[in-house]
């Protein structure tokens, strides 16, 4: 199972991979990049065609009795602090990776801006996921960065390759704390708006449980709380009185999904409230209790393990088919469940420190290079995707703007009860504790391995030694990162 459907978290790269320009023209190490060249990196141009979409036209708005707001401007934006807006020429260069969404909102907003600004000729390129981060740092290296990017790597940032929006947004009328902080993970250094905002994300997209009511109901259980997680303890029992195991796992029934990467979804468990200490954290007795009670429900046939799932279907397959009580998902998966006839509830995931909601949120940071060829386009769009296209995101797709006044002033979610749950489980989310790149002992996933298939029971002795190799990388990549920019 995975945190990120859509948008993958932070790649881990080594820091020696990461920024170059040459020293002899910059004279600075804020500047390094090395170049890689990888074959079939380039990735694929999509063609745009500039239209204006139905689907910008907008749900009417709560009003409240003021004066109608111009093109460019929404709720949160007064027109004396909204700069004007001017069209834009010549040529805009977007580089993504695939998301898992065949690209439809991006290449929708750059139709309708291209609709707007007549000379605007944009070129997206989708590039292989697995070589995007290597792409970016080849064209910084040769000064020539595309003029949109999803921000993949903040160490960008770092050093100074990527324009801070801070003062842009404020121009643009477009308040910071109007984004809902679940997204300043992905938009902001170390997940602080304060220490500059180098990314404009469109939507909020979310990964939370959902829960079969009719058998919760079957089973006599009350539906769980949706404003606290439970422990694992609690998952313990409910997912044991759902659960009706069968040799055969095509006719099992499960009663909830443990997935590997749920034991670090609140990143304070594992590297500390500050994001560097894993010792006493990550091998905590609440943490060793979570993965034992976890791996147990996989071995004792409650769960599906990953070797299940491979045959028979994923988590969000089977809760569609009726197969599992319990999952967790991506918001965007919840079509599939009311085709099927399922009736679902949303909750926060289980914890293993609680009873405060745990949910994992996410954006798409899209930003531009210091660098671009287009600056003046690059900055205009990234208002478009601020304002506009945060409204426009809600005919596209099921998930939220980021922006919560748009959500608000537009009744996202006022005809649908779903989306209700989901947009009040959303106002919950918080930025994720900040952890530069490049920690690799850290790996829920093996301690689940030897837990299952090797089956080891106790946690203890794993953490342990996965702790002490830890930290030292921990160390290590905070040391780099804050020296990047010096």
């Amino acid at each position: 199972m995975t945190s990120l459907s859509r948008i993958r978290p932070l790649s881990a790269l080594g820091i020696t991979v990461l920024m170059a320009a040459s020293a002899a023209a910059c004279g600075s190490s804020r500047d390094r990049v090395t170049a890689t060249d990888l074959p079939g990196a380039d990735g694929t141009d999509v063609p745009i065609t500039a239209t204006r979409l139905p689907t910008l036209t907008p749900p009417p708005p709560v009003s409240s009795g003021g004066p109608t707001l111009p093109p460019g401007a929404t709720p949160a934006a007064t027109a004396a602090a909204t700069a004007p807006l001017e069209p834009v020429t010549g040529e805009l260069r977007v580089w993504t990776f695939a998301q898992g969404d065949e690209e439809v909102p991006i290449k929708a907003y750059l139709a309708e801006f291209a609709a707007r600004n007549p000379g605007l000729q944009p070129k997206l390129n989708v590039i292989p996921e697995d070589n995007y981060t290597a792409k970016v740092n080849t064209s910084l290296q040769a000064h020539d960065p595309p003029d949109i990017a999803i921000i993949e790597d903040m160490r960008w940032a770092k050093v100074g390759r990527v324009v801070r929006l801070n003062e842009h947004l404020e121009g643009w009328g477009v308040p910071v704390d109007d984004f809902n902080q679940g997204g300043m993970n992905r938009m902001a250094l170390e997940a602080d708006s304060a220490k500059g905002v180098y990314g404009v994300g469109d939507f909020l997209g979310g990964y939370v449980m959902v829960f079969n009511k009719q058998m919760f109901d079957d089973a006599g259980l009350p539906h769980p709380a949706a404003d606290r997680s439970m422990s694992y303890a609690e998952l313990d029992t409910i997912c044991r009185a759902l659960a009706k195991p069968a040799q055969d796992p095509s006719q099992a029934v499960y009663g909830c999904a443990v997935g590997d990467n749920i034991y670090s979804m609140e990143g304070d468990d594992v590297w500390g409230p500050d994001g560097r200490q894993v010792i006493g954290n990550a091998d905590s007795q609440a943490m060793v209790d979570a993965f034992n009670i976890g791996t147990a429900l996989i071995r004792d046939r409650m769960a599906p393990s990953g070797q299940v799932m491979d045959a028979i279907g994923g988590e969000t397959d089977l809760f569609a088919l009726g197969k599992i009580a319990m999952t967790g998902t991506d918001f965007t998966e919840v079509e599939k469940y009311r085709a099927n006839g399922i009736d679902f509830g949303i909750i926060p995931f289980y914890a293993v420190e609680g009873p405060e909601p745990v949910l994992d949120t996410f954006t798409a940071p899209w930003g531009t290079f210091t660098e671009s060829r287009n600056p003046q386009a690059a900055l205009a769009f990234l208002r478009f995707l601020a304002t506009d296209a945060q409204v426009m995101r809600m005919q596209i797709s099921p998930d939220p703007p980021l922006r919560t006044s748009i959500a608000e002033a537009y009744r996202y979610g006022d005809d649908d009860p779903i989306k209700q749950e989901y947009l009040a489980l959303l106002g919950f989310a918080r930025p994720a504790v900040f952890v530069p790149n490049g920690v690799e002992a850290w790996d829920p996933g093996e301690v689940v391995r030897k837990m299952t298939i090797e089956d080891q029971t106790d946690a203890r002795p794993i953490l342990d030694k996965m702790v002490a190799d830890t930290q030292p990388e921990l160390d290590r990549v905070w040391q780099d990162w804050e020296q990047l920019g010096q």
